[in-house]
Parts: structure tokens; sequence; C-alpha cells
């Protein structure tokens, strides 16, 4: 009876040990900041959405300012620019693509973008040029050709008050 007693609070702290994980990754992205999907006017913040071979991910950086190279710190994603600009032009977005040389050679690379009016445009400047503001989204589409095409989200911008 021990036996089955001390088997049973093992279990029951397991599961609460285990239970508390799924959360606490949610509690800490928000105590960092940041929270997975878009911005909105209840959630006032810059919205960066990555686009790595269909895989899409989206995150809303809370009340940040700062720059479009920054913004990427701000959502918990790690980057890596180039050997010939290291914070303008991404080579990595989190580790990805994991074989790439960041050597400045010609070939795939990540597009960056500006949301607008709900529609995406090519940036005319680096992204640590760029001043993110509340309310924008800025997107990066990794370009294997020049006919990948992007499964970015249509950006739904608004303005924080």
């Amino acid at each position: 009876m021990k036996k089955l007693a001390a088997l049973a609070t093992t279990a029951l702290s397991l599961s609460l040990l285990l239970g508390g994980c799924t959360q606490s990754t949610e509690t800490e992205s928000l105590a960092a900041g940041w929270i997975s999907g878009p911005c909105s006017e209840d959630k006032p913040g810059v919205t960066l959405a990555t686009d790595y071979q269909g895989e899409v991910s989206v995150r809303c950086a809370l009340d940040f300012k700062g720059s479009g190279w920054e913004l990427f710190e701000a959502v918990g994603m790690k980057v890596r620019g180039t050997a010939k600009y290291p914070e303008a032009f991404a080579c990595q977005i989190d580790e990805l693509p994991a074989n790439a040389p960041c050597n400045d050679s010609a070939g795939a690379y990540w597009g960056y973008y500006l949301g607008a009016d709900e529609a995406w445009g090519y940036a005319s400047t680096g992204a640590s040029d760029q001043f993110s503001k509340c309310g924008s989204w800025e997107g990066w589409v990794y370009m294997e050709t020049e006919k990948t095409v992007s499964n970015l989200p249509k950006p739904t911008t608004f303005t924080c008050k």
C-alpha cells in the first residue's frame, strides 16, 4: 500500500511538472515581451513574419521600439548576417538554412519585406536601417530562386493609441 501511495504521489508530481511546461513556455515568451501571432490594437507592437520553404512563423513584439534587425531578438528569434553585411542582410534566421555559408556569395537569400495597405513590398533599406513602427509588419522570405512564392500572411496594419 505504501508503494502504491508513493507511486501515485510521483505520478501526480510528474503530471503537474509536465503540465506546467507548456504554460511556462507561453509565460516565458510573454515575459520576454512577445507573443505568438500578429499584433493588434489590443496587443500593440510590431509583427514579424518569416517564411522558410512554406513554413511560416508570425510573432508580435509587444510595445517594440527599435530597428528591423533588433526585432528578431524582441520576438525570441536568432538572426545571423552575412560576412559583408552582418546587421543588414540575413543569412540565417533561427539557424535556417542550416548549411548557409554566409559569405556573401550569390544564390539563395532571405528577402526583406515591409507590410503596408494589406500588401507586402520589398524593403528598400537593410533591416538595421529600418525603424520599426508600432502597428507595422515586417517579413522575411527565403528566396531559393526568383520564382519563390511568398506564403507570408496578409499584413493587417493598424494605428497604435
